[in-house]
């Protein structure tokens, strides 16, 4: 039997969509070979959000190549979308698969070598099904399992390139969604995580429209799953009701949001293309963290978009300053051709964009320390993961922090722990 080494760059979408096609491709008789180890096949699956994001997808290609020259090399994701001829030139490539052609994997590795590479790459919306089939089983080696409910995306922000690597926004239907959740809660995991590229417009293509609230009512009636985390949602799209959902223990969601900011400068926000104001993201900020008590707030933030001067990048500064946010990610505009943004002058010099991308995760650390200070002394709830750090068991609380727990722990025990204190970038937990 012919082994298969997996590797994923990127978000957790393409994760979810990993693990779709190792099941799928274990089903069709192939060994998954072990972490490190030489395969006899290589599927790669890419990211292109940034121009950083491209060279962690060679650097992945040009590993498995290196590994084993006579493998077999599938290339797919969002980069494969995007830019396919540009893969198919890396000497050692064999195929480069499209993102609707992924649930096709399995079927791809069964034609002959013949002539190479093969570029099988429609459009990225070619299929409506969102890759539904077989439910996943498993999810790796995590002790938390992903679900895509949404992919696509009907937005066009000036610096972005999803829509053009995923495709219009499209849904699962809510009875595919609980039936995968029924058969991985059946399997023994206790969190998901819904993840889609514009979660919050879960349903509105369904017939009849349906959306994400009424998505989490219907999946918090799993008896056995213990907690749903939502993965990134837009500020427009946290009504008060999915706040007011979030707030009630009962059902299940995790004291937990991301929320994409992206600038907190009205005049750069508006070029972007994103429909809100700097006034509008620190209110709905503070109206999440007065109903949800502790929770665990993170946003994305650019840094050097064209045309953010001085005084624009302040603002963003001031407003992550002023705001009780957890984390942020923070990332270098990047000039994505076929995207608005990449014809706009004003460009900042790279050294400048360093400096700024500087400032802010220097902010960005202080949060998150004292976010988790505040922490000390309250009681959580943390799942066990599958890792260990500094010899303890490590555990993800409900409001995403790393818990290093000074007990015996398993993997997937949903403990309830005492905060005693902060270590590194974790807290140290006392399971009670």
């Amino acid at each position: 039997m012919k082994s298969v080494a997996y590797s994923t760059v990127g978000c957790k979408l393409n994760q979810f969509e990993t693990e779709q096609i190792r099941q799928a491709v274990e089903a069709s008789g192939y060994l998954s070979a072990g972490r490190g180890a030489a395969a006899d096949i290589y599927i790669i699956n890419t990211c292109t959000v940034t121009h950083k994001s491209d060279y962690r997808s060679r650097q992945a290609i040009r590993r498995a190549i290196k590994a084993n020259p006579d493998a077999l090399i599938v290339v797919t994701g969002c980069y494969a979308q995007r830019f396919p001829e540009e893969i198919a030139a890396i000497p050692g490539v064999d195929v480069v698969v499209g993102n609707a052609g992924k649930v096709m994997i399995a079927d791809l590795l069964e034609r002959p070598r013949g002539d190479r590479p093969i570029i099988e790459v429609t459009e990225p919306d070619a299929r409506d099904d969102l890759g539904e089939g077989r439910p996943l089983k498993k999810f790796g080696s995590y002790t938390r399992a992903f679900v895509k409910i949404q992919d696509g995306c009907n937005n066009r922000c000036a610096y972005c390139a999803v829509p053009s690597a995923r495709g219009r926004s499209r849904s699962k239907s809510p009875a595919t969604v609980r039936r995968e959740i029924d058969v991985l809660a059946a399997e023994g995991y206790k969190e998901v995580v819904l993840t889609g590229v514009h979660l919050g417009q879960y349903g509105k293509d369904l017939e009849p429209d349906t959306g994400l609230v009424r998505l989490l009512e219907d999946v918090a009636g799993v008896g056995s799953l213990r907690r749903i985390r939502l993965s990134s949602v837009e500020p427009n799209d946290f009504t008060d009701e999915l706040i007011d959902l979030m707030a009630d223990p009962a059902m299940k969601i995790c004291p937990h949001v991301h929320v994409p900011l992206q600038s907190g400068d009205d005049g750069v926000l508006e070029v972007m293309g994103r429909h809100y104001t700097r006034d509008f993201y620190g209110r709905l900020i503070e109206k999440i963290a007065a109903r949800v008590p502790d929770c665990g707030i993170g946003l994305d933030v650019m840094v050097g978009f064209p045309g953010e001067d001085e005084r624009a990048f302040r603002n963003s500064f001031d407003l992550i300053a002023s705001l009780p946010v957890s984390y942020l990610h923070c990332f270098s505009f990047s000039r994505r051709p076929g995207t608005r943004a990449y014809e706009l002058d004003g460009l900042i010099p790279p050294e400048e964009k360093k400096e700024r991308s500087r400032a802010l995760r220097e902010l960005g650390t202080q949060k998150n320390e004292e976010f988790r200070k505040g922490l000390v002394g309250k009681r959580l709830k943390t799942l066990v993961l599958s890792t260990r750090k500094g010899g303890l068991p490590t555990g993800l609380s409900g409001n995403y922090v790393t818990c290093l727990i000074e007990g015996q722990a398993e993997p997937n025990d949903l403990l309830s722990v005492v905060i005693s204190g902060v270590s590194g970038n974790a807290v140290l937990a006392l399971p009670q």
